[in-house]
């Protein structure tokens, strides 16, 4: 009798234990699978939105990091300016990335996100406009290439930043929208590299 009523406790105290891991106490186990209400109701037009715009973003992004140092060697064949044009392209990154933060607090996160990109697309099309005209010179190719670094990491910061409330609104976790961001950023990622080697 003591045997069975010692075992018992032990399962009351495990299940508790559970229960407390889970969801802090607050729900029993056998709630965790019920689908929220908010689930089903929420508006996720907007998550998808920015989830195809960081998509087009990105692989734009890696096409042009991968295919312009490769132009650069296949037509001056100088290893050391396709260097320098990749320089051109992280350099601007890794600074912008230290002040996107207060730029994001300052400016807005939507608006931040908008105009990185159209600056980034801006600066991507004069690079094939100006090579067609015939007046595309080494100095602007390391421009533009700046520009793109520059206005990369505060565009991709402010998207990532917008996630919580993407999810909030269209009724998702938290964990299961960043994981759908973060999946569609390394599918971009990867498909723009490979256009651009093959490009």
């Amino acid at each position: 009798m003591r045997i069975a009523l010692r075992a018992r406790r032990r399962t009351l105290r495990f299940a508790h234990r559970l229960t407390c891991f889970v969801h802090g106490g607050r729900f029993p186990l056998w709630e965790t699978t019920r689908v929220p209400e908010d689930f089903l109701t929420g508006d996720r037009r907007p998550l998808t939105t920015v989830l195809a715009a960081n998509l087009v973003s990105i692989t734009g992004n890696c096409l042009t990091y991968m295919g312009v140092p490769w132009f650069v060697l296949q037509s001056t064949s100088s290893a050391a300016k396709a260097g320098i044009v990749a320089f051109c392209t992280l350099l601007p990154a890794v600074l912008a990335a230290l002040v996107g933060g207060p730029v994001n607090d300052r400016t807005g996160r939507r608006r931040v996100s908008v105009t990185s990109d159209l600056a980034c697309g801006i600066a991507v099309a004069a690079i094939p406009l100006l090579q067609f005209a015939g007046v595309l010179r080494f100095w602007m190719l390391c421009v533009l290439m700046a520009m793109t670094g520059l206005f990369r990491s505060p565009g991709e910061t402010a998207r990532g930043v917008l996630l919580p409330t993407l999810a909030e609104r269209a009724g998702m976790p938290l964990t299961r929208t960043a994981g759908l961001y973060d999946g569609a950023a390394r599918c971009a990622a990867l498909t723009g590299s490979a256009l651009g080697g093959v490009c």
